[in-house]
């Protein structure tokens, strides 16, 4: 026999044909799999009022025999249809009407008492306003809240919190993106695409795999722009631990991302610096139009190889262009990156590397990149751990260092 189980519309449709066949809820019961008492429960609770046109009055008062005494329904009656009085039957469909709205009434509302939903919204709110999302408040006091991710989406949409939809970063949509209105296409040279195609990517990926039987960690590489013709962000993250590094360039120029590199391999060191940067993948922007000023390194060193996602396939580097969703929580698109200097930059590189994620079983990339990365490669680049608890990703974040200067940017 099924134990706890709902009855379906199915069972109900069945439990009608058997009543209206004079079957008794011992023999609908086994036929269903479920004890009488269920059953008797179910017709009980869910029949129907009939009352025919031209009934006596106060014909409740006349109380059909059959209606006191199992099966409490009509449905079998053979005088039925000539009877004047009230009578109740039981039809599937009604009754499973019947049972979804006790189902979604039953569930209205906040199931936990005042205090404790008032300790709830406390929690809520202040991590709120530190840029966290429902899932990371859930993980961060995963001993004080004991619903779930979905049931704080629904408190919200309610308004039973007191937090806006604007306050969550993944409520917010996105504006439709402007199409290009300029009819003369742009002519670019692809020369330096020869033997670093996206093609070419993925069969040295699978050489280097059959012959040194390990996998090398893609390094994903990108430029996010504030204001037009003005300074931008060059990003760097790491595929296997979504660590994400970022510097300040005053234009969005290949001569400005050479200066970037020059300036990394002074401060790793070239065998450091290979070691972290081995592959490089990233999009046919005019300013990664000189591979070769990055990839050579000395001739004791290998060469850092560079690779080019295929045209308009910015899905091939995915990774990255949905990490630069946290930096758009501290700067949104359109606004300047010229007030903002490479203090500020690193500051936010490490609250992001900090924040656990759930793909990683709530462990932050800054660790597990940590795990591969020797202790130089962050304290050259003055990349920290921060507490979760201080984790900010809030545009106030970058307010507390505005009184640095603007031209500390590494390049």
């Amino acid at each position: 026999m099924a134990k706890n189980k709902h009855l379906t519309l199915n069972n109900r449709y069945d439990i009608e044909k058997y009543l209206n066949n004079g079957f008794n809820f011992t023999e609908i019961g086994r036929l269903l799999n479920k004890s009488d008492r269920t059953i008797s429960c179910e017709v009980k609770t869910r029949k129907v009022r009939i009352k025919k046109k031209n009934a006596y009055h106060n014909a409740q008062n006349y109380i059909c025999p059959i209606l006191t005494k199992p099966p409490y329904v009509c449905n079998a009656c053979d005088s039925k249809h000539g009877c004047k009085k009230t009578r109740y039957e039981y039809y599937g469909k009604d009754a499973e009407t019947n049972y979804r709205n006790v189902l979604v009434n039953s569930r209205i509302g906040i199931d936990m008492d005042c205090d404790e939903f008032h300790r709830l919204n406390h929690i809520i709110v202040e991590d709120i306003a530190k840029g966290h999302s429902f899932a990371m408040i859930i993980h961060n006091h995963k001993n004080e809240i004991k619903c779930s991710e979905q049931t704080l989406y629904n408190y919200q949409s309610k308004g039973y919190l007191d937090t806006a939809n604007i306050d969550l970063p993944r409520q917010v949509r996105y504006k439709k993106r402007k199409k290009k209105d300029d009819n003369e296409p742009v002519i670019r040279s692809t020369m330096h695409r020869k033997g670093r195609t996206y093609k070419d990517y993925l069969i040295y990926k699978e050489e280097y795999f059959i012959k040194n039987k390990i996998d090398f960690d893609t390094v994903q590489m990108d430029t996010v722009e504030g204001k037009k013709g003005e300074s931008v962000l060059l990003t760097l993250l790491w595929e296997q631990s979504n660590f994400i590094i970022a510097f300040k360039m005053e234009e969005k120029t290949m001569e400005c991302v050479t200066k970037v590199f020059a300036n990394l391999k002074i401060a790793l060191g070239l065998e450091l610096f290979y070691e972290m940067f081995p592959v490089i993948l990233t999009d046919n922007g005019s300013e990664f139009s000189d591979p070769k000023s990055i990839e050579n390194n000395d001739k004791n060193v290998p060469k850092t190889r560079i690779f080019y996602c295929d045209p308009r396939a910015s899905q091939q580097k995915a990774k990255i262009e949905v990490t630069h969703e946290y930096i758009r929580r501290y700067i949104p698109k359109g606004e300047s990156f010229d007030k903002f200097n490479q203090e500020q930059i690193t500051l936010m590189i490490n609250h992001i590397n900090s924040t656990p994620r759930e793909i990683f079983e709530w462990v932050p990339p800054y660790d597990v990149l940590s795990i591969f990365a020797p202790i130089e490669f962050f304290d050259e680049l003055e990349l920290e751990r921060i507490s979760e608890w201080n984790i900010i990703l809030k545009p106030e974040l970058l307010d507390t260092k505005k009184e640095g200067t603007t031209e500390n940017s590494t390049q």
